[in-house]
């Protein structure tokens, strides 16, 4: 009776794995949200549910605040505007070399560095609010981003989930809880 009491160890441990296995499963594929006495559960929607909600929504909040910015030139306080000011700083300081002339007064130094600067501030300027929305329209970026949302569904990342993870990982829980319980087993005989 005392073996037969130990060799319960196996069974349980082997459950143990697999139901941790599939909390697993749940917590990150939960279709919907659920309610128990009509209070809502958490980690309801699933894990990769919300975020992938979550990373469609914020790479289009993303593309639309850049194609404001591109839009409104007069706008300096966006990151479109900083972007122009740190490269328009950087080459007004890479551009020291112009101090050192020595023939040229000290005021056209200064307006050949500060044209310098202009200038390739006026380039990225044009690149990062003409030809980068340019480039959206004429790719369509936006509707990419749409399709892709369709194409990887949670759906679509459950069967993925399910066919190319899940399904060694349970072979994997099984084998490694066997184990276990084997050695739980031996050990409550040693023991007992």
């Amino acid at each position: 009776m005392f073996f037969l009491k130990s060799l319960t160890f196996i069974p349980w441990n082997i459950a143990i794995g697999i139901l941790l296995l599939y909390l697993l499963d749940w917590f990150l594929f939960n279709l919907k949200s659920r309610k128990c006495f009509g209070i809502h559960i958490p980690l309801t929607p699933g894990f990769v549910v919300r975020k992938r909600e979550w990373i469609f929504d914020k790479v289009r909040d993303i593309l639309h605040d850049y194609l404001e910015q591109a839009e409104d030139k007069l706008r300096k306080h966006g990151y479109l505007a900083k972007w122009e000011r740190i490269i328009r700083d950087s080459v007004f300081e890479k551009t020291t070399f112009a101090a050192e002339w020595m023939v040229m007064p000290g005021k056209w130094k200064e307006k050949i560095r500060n044209f310098m600067a202009d200038s390739v501030k006026g380039i990225v300027s044009r690149i990062l609010r003409q030809m980068v929305p340019r480039f959206i329209e004429q790719w369509r970026i936006e509707h990419r981003i749409d399709d892709f949302d369709e194409q990887f569904n949670a759906e679509y990342l459950r069967k993925f989930w399910r066919k190319y993870v899940f399904k060694y990982m349970l072979w994997a829980f099984l084998i490694i809880n066997f184990l276990i319980g084997i050695n739980n087993l031996i050990w409550f005989l040693i023991i007992g």
